[in-house]
C-alpha cells in the first residue's frame, strides 16, 4: 500500500518547478511566442496564458507551488476523506480524534448532521511552528480558491460551521481548520471533505460544484479515502469520487473503507468480493470495512480491545466505527482474530513516510506536467490557431477583393487573365513603346505627342493641346465613358472597395473589423496608397517585342489608318484613363483594364485582337498583372490591420494553378483595429519538453 519499508532506489529526474518557472516566465530568446504584426515583440508562456485565459495562468502557478512546496511537507502528510451523506465518513475521522476533538465533529444519520465544509483537522504540534502552519494554510487557500476559517471551539458553534446552517451556498469553498493532540502521535492531517449530496436541493452546492472542489482538495493530499456503505458498490457516485482521485492526483494511494457491515446479511470475505470489481478498475490499494455497531450481534465482529491498543481509544457511547482491512479468505476476517496491522487505526505509524512522499510528488509532478502541456500549452496554441484562421480568412477576402479589380473571367466564372493598373508608369511605357516600333510614316506624330506630353506633364494637357479635332476630343470622352460604365476594365471608388470588402466578408469575414471602424477613411487611403506606391512596370524588352509583334501582324490598310488618326486616338485611350481621377475632382480612383481592353475601348477592335492573341504580349502584360494584384491585396492588408502572407498566395488562372509572386510595395502603417498576428517560437517547444521531462512521443 502506502509502502512500509524505506526505498533504497536511486531517485529519478526530478521536475523542477524553479527552472520550468524561468522559461515559462521568458520573454527572450526562449519565449513562448513571436508577434510578428503588427510589431515583432516576444511574449513568455505565462503572460500570454494571462492574456488569454488568467486563470489557467493561476492554475499553472498554483500546480507548480504546489510541487515546490511539496518537499517541505514531506514529514506533514494530508489524507483525504471523502463520502456520500450518512456513510460514516467523519465518524471514521473521529476515530482518529481525541474525545474533545470528537465532541467537536457532527455525527448522524439525517442532513441536520451532514458535513457541508471541507474540515482540515492538524496535529496540534504542527501549529507551533509558524513556516509550517503558514505553508499549509496557503497550500489549504490555494486549493480550494479560499482561506480558510477556524472552527470554532463549542460544540454547538463547530457543529454549526459543519453543517453549513447559515445556508450560504459559497461557504462550501471556504474550508475550517481545526488542531487536535490525538493527531500528534498518528502525525498526519485529515481533510474532512463535504458530503457529496445527489442533488441540489439543500442549497448548499450542487454535486457538481462539490465535485469539482474535491477535486481540486485531492491535489492538498498525499492519499485519498472514500468512505462507502455496503449497498452502495454499484453507486455512480462512488466511481466518481474514485475517478475523480485517479484522474487530478494519479499515483496516489486511493483506500475505500466500507461502512455498516450485517454480519448476518453479508460476510466480510462477500463484501470483499463485492467492491473487488472497483478495487481493480480504480486501482484501489486496499479495501477496509467497519461492522455496524448499532446492529445486534455486532459486538463480536467489531475488534474493539485490539483497536484500543493502538490506536486512540474508543469506550462504550462513543459510537465509532472500527475499520480492518479486508481477506478474500473468510477464516483471516472477524470474528476471528487479526493483527493490529490490519486495523485503519494503526496504519499512520507504519507508513513509510518517503515512499508515500514520492507517490505524492509524482503525482504533483503529473499535475503540473499536465496544467502546462495538456491544458495551458494547448490553450495557447488554440488562440494562435484561432488568430492564424482569421488572418487567413481576412487575406482571402482581400485576395478575392483583388481578382474582383484585376481578373477577368469567363462564361463560367473562371479567371481567364488578368488586368493591368494603368498608373502612369504603364501608361508611359505603352505610349513610348508604340511610338518605339511604329513604322517610319508613323513615328512623326507620335513622338511629337510623346514629347509634348513630356513637356507639359499631365494628361489632360496633352490631349486638350494635341488633339486635332473635336472628333477626337468626343473620342477621348468616350473611351472614359466605357470605363466609367464598365464596359471595358476596372474602376475603383473607396464606395466601390468598401461594398467589395462587406460582400466578400460574408464568406470570409473580418472579424477585427466592426461597424463603427473607419471604414471610409481605410477604404480612401488603401486607393491613395496602391496608387502612389505602385511602381510596377512592364518589361521593356518583352514590351517591345509585343509591341513589333503587333505592328508586323496588322494589314497593309490597317496599317494605313493606325499611322493617321487611328493612332492618335489609341494613345489618346491611355491618357483618357489617366484623366479619370482628374474628372471626379481629384478622388481616389483606381483605373485597371488589359492591354487589349483599352485598345477595344478605343475603337481599335482589330488592334485588340492582335494583342490578344499574342503570346509575347500575353507573358509581358500579365507578369506585371500579378505583381501588381499581389501587392494591392498587400496594400489592403496593411491597410486594414492584417499580416501580410508568409507565403505565396495561389490563383487559379485558366485550367492550371497560379503561383502569385512576393509583394514588392512599401509596406505601411495600419489605420485601424489590427489582427495581431503570434507564432510559436520554434526553439520554445523543444526546451518546454526538456524541462517537463517529456519525451519526443507525447
Amino acid at each position: 500500500m502506502f509502502g512500509l519499508r524505506r526505498t533504497t532506489e536511486p531517485e529519478a529526474d526530478r521536475l523542477d518547478w524553479t527552472l520550468l518557472r524561468t522559461l515559462l516566465e521568458d520573454d527572450g530568446a526562449n519565449a513562448a511566442l513571436q508577434l510578428v504584426y503588427p510589431n515583432e515583440r516576444r511574449e513568455s508562456f505565462l503572460a500570454a496564458l494571462q492574456r488569454i485565459e488568467p486563470s489557467l495562468a493561476s492554475d499553472v502557478i498554483a500546480a507548480g507551488n504546489r510541487l515546490q512546496s511539496a518537499t517541505e511537507l514531506i514529514q506533514h502528510p494530508v489524507v483525504a476523506v471523502a463520502g456520500m451523506l450518512n456513510s460514516g465518513k467523519t465518524s471514521l475521522v473521529s476515530s482518529f480524534l481525541s474525545r474533545i476533538g470528537r465532541e467537536r465533529t457532527l455525527r448522524g444519520v439525517s442532513n441536520a448532521q451532514g458535513t457541508h465544509r471541507f474540515v482540515l483537522w492538524l496535529p496540534q504540534r504542527w501549529k507551533a511552528e509558524p513556516e509550517l502552519w503558514g505553508l499549509l494554510l496557503t497550500r489549504l487557500a490555494e486549493a480550494l480558491g479560499s482561506s480558510p476559517e477556524s472552527l470554532g471551539e463549542t460544540a454547538d458553534e463547530a457543529h454549526r460551521q459543519y453543517n453549513n446552517r447559515d445556508l450560504d451556498a459559497s461557504s462550501v469553498s471556504v474550508p475550517l481548520i481545526a488542531t487536535d493532540p490525538a493527531l500528534d502521535d498518528v502525525g498526519i492531517a485529515l481533510l474532512d471533505c463535504p458530503d457529496i449530496v445527489s442533488d441540489a436541493s439543500l442549497g448548499l452546492g450542487t454535486p457538481e460544484q462539490r465535485r469539482n472542489l474535491l477535486g481540486r482538495a485531492a491535489t492538498l493530499c498525499s492519499a485519498f479515502l472514500v468512505v462507502a456503505s455496503a449497498e452502495q458498490s454499484r453507486d455512480t457516485t462512488l466511481a466518481d469520487m474514485m475517478r475523480i482521485a485517479g484522474e487530478l492526483m494519479p499515483g496516489i494511494p486511493r483506500l475505500l473503507a466500507v461502512n455498516k457491515i450485517r454480519p448476518k446479511q453479508q460476510s466480510a470475505a462477500e463484501v470483499y468480493e463485492t467492491f473487488l470489481p472497483l478495487m481493480r478498475q480504480y486501482q484501489i490499494d486496499t479495501i477496509y470495512a467497519a461492522y455496524d455497531f448499532d446492529v445486534r450481534g455486532s459486538e463480536t465482529y467489531i475488534p474493539t480491545k485490539l483497536h484500543n491498543s493502538v490506536a486512540s481509544p474508543i469506550t462504550r457511547g462513543d459510537e465509532l466505527p472500527i475499520f480492518f482491512s479486508l481477506s478474500d479468505n473468510p477464516d483471516q476476517n472477524p470474528p476471528n482474530a487479526i493483527t493490529p496491522d490490519r486495523l485503519l487505526g494503526a496504519l499512520p505509524k507504519q507508513l513509510d513516510r518517503g515512499r508515500m512522499f514520492e507517490r505524492f510528488r509524482a503525482a504533483l509532478e503529473t499535475n503540473l506536467r499536465v496544467a502546462v502541456w495538456d491544458q495551458a500549452r494547448v490553450r495557447i496554441d488554440r488562440e494562435v490557431s484561432a488568430q492564424e484562421g482569421q488572418a487567413k480568412s481576412a487575406r482571402r477576402c482581400m485576395l478575392d477583393v483583388g481578382l474582383e479589380v484585376f481578373a477577368i473571367r469567363g462564361d463560367s466564372g473562371e479567371i481567364e487573365r488578368l488586368r493591368l493598373h494603368q498608373s502612369k508608369r504603364i501608361v508611359d511605357q505603352l505610349t513610348a513603346a508604340f511610338a518605339m516600333t511604329a513604322p517610319w510614316y508613323a513615328r512623326w506624330s507620335v513622338g511629337i505627342n510623346t514629347r509634348y506630353r513630356r513637356v507639359l506633364g499631365g494628361a489632360g494637357d496633352w490631349v486638350r493641346r494635341w488633339l486635332p479635332t473635336q472628333a477626337l476630343d468626343d473620342k477621348v470622352s468616350e473611351v472614359k465613358g466605357h470605363f466609367k460604365r464598365g464596359d471595358y476594365g476596372s474602376l475603383m471608388t473607396p464606395e466601390r472597395l468598401r461594398a467589395m470588402i462587406r460582400q466578400h466578408a460574408e464568406a470570409h469575414p473580418i472579424d477585427h473589423w466592426k461597424d463603427d471602424s473607419p471604414w471610409e477613411e481605410a477604404c480612401r487611403t488603401a486607393i491613395h496608397r496602391y496608387d502612389r506606391d505602385d511602381f510596377t512596370a512592364l518589361d521593356p524588352y518583352e514590351l517591345e517585342r509585343a509591341c513589333s509583334e503587333m505592328w508586323s501582324k496588322v494589314s497593309w490598310a490597317e496599317k494605313g489608318k493606325i499611322t493617321t488618326i487611328p493612332l492618335v486616338v489609341m494613345i489618346s485611350t491611355f491618357a483618357a484613363v489617366l484623366m479619370l481621377p482628374l474628372d471626379g475632382g481629384g478622388t481616389a480612383i483606381l483605373a485597371s483594364a488589359s492591354i487589349s481592353e483599352l485598345l477595344a475601348a478605343g475603337g481599335l477592335s482589330a488592334a485588340a485582337a492582335v494583342w490578344a492573341g499574342g503570346k509575347t504580349a500575353a507573358l509581358v502584360e500579365q507578369q506585371a498583372a500579378k505583381q501588381q494584384l499581389i501587392d494591392f491585396v498587400a496594400v489592403l492588408c496593411d491597410t486594414f490591420g492584417v499580416a501580410r502572407a508568409n507565403k505565396p498566395l495561389e490563383i487559379r488562372l485558366g485550367k492550371s494553378p497560379t503561383i502569385l509572386p512576393t509583394p514588392k510595395i512599401t509596406l505601411r502603417e495600419p489605420l485601424g483595429p489590427v489582427l495581431t498576428n503570434v507564432q510559436w517560437n520554434t526553439a520554445f517547444e523543444p526546451e518546454l519538453r526538456r524541462r517537463l521531462l517529456i519525451g519526443d512521443g507525447k
